[in-house]
């Protein structure tokens, strides 16, 4: 299974649409790339703890509160802290 499947799965589509599937992939996809300016090397971009991070950040795009994905006090921050050690 993919990594967006996965992911769709967890936010509850279980059946979902090729439209709704491209867009977990957008957030997943930018969820990425915020990694990657973070400075998480590239090889732990694949970990459970990146998994987490893409999930956590698709759930909150998907629900449309994209000002709670990345707080100071936050677990998206605390995950990245830790994926960049």
């Amino acid at each position: 299974m993919q990594e967006v499947d996965k992911i769709l799965y967890k936010l509850g589509y279980y059946d979902s649409d090729d439209n709704k599937k491209a867009e977990i992939q957008g957030y997943i996809d930018e969820a990425t790339e915020f990694m990657q300016e973070c400075g998480v090397p590239q090889d732990k971009l694949k970990s459970q703890r990146a998994y987490a991070i893409k999930s956590i950040w698709a759930d909150c795009r998907d629900r449309g509160d994209d000002d709670k994905i990345v707080r100071k006090e936050g677990m998206i921050v605390a995950l990245i802290s830790q994926l960049k050690r």
